[in-house]
């Protein structure tokens, strides 16, 4: 499992924990770690790492509360698919669109102005 970190361990969990196990550690850490649960982070170098933390803690419970992630994981073939295999697209909600696709090269639908008429 070299590119990726210790699942279990960012859980705080053996690798013999049950999927609730997983869920009610996931939880835990969350409110504990999550933004709006802290103060601001004194510098931008902290808020980095508490991200990076917090992103850490989301990539565990995303593979290891899936059984089959969770098999591949635990066989190390999911480091060989890559650390990508966790993320299958921008987390950001952005869609991606490849070269060849139907809408690539395509200007965006662009809407105007609405106007609004009352029933007759």
């Amino acid at each position: 499992m070299s590119g990726l970190p210790d699942f279990y361990a960012v859980l705080h969990l053996g690798p013999d924990a049950t999927g609730a196990e997983v869920g009610r550690a996931y939880r835990s850490l969350m409110r504990r770690h999550h933004p709006d649960t802290r103060p601001s982070p004194a510098t931008s170098e902290q808020a980095c790492l508490e991200r990076e933390q917090l992103t850490q803690i989301m990539d565990a419970y995303t593979v290891l509360a899936d059984p089959v992630q969770r098999a591949r994981y635990d066989r190390g073939q999911l480091a060989k698919a890559g650390a990508a295999a966790s993320h299958p697209g921008p987390s950001n909600g952005a869609r991606v669109f490849k070269p060849g696709s139907p809408t690539h090269g395509q200007p965006p639908i662009v809407a105007g102005p609405l106007r609004w008429e009352p029933p007759r």
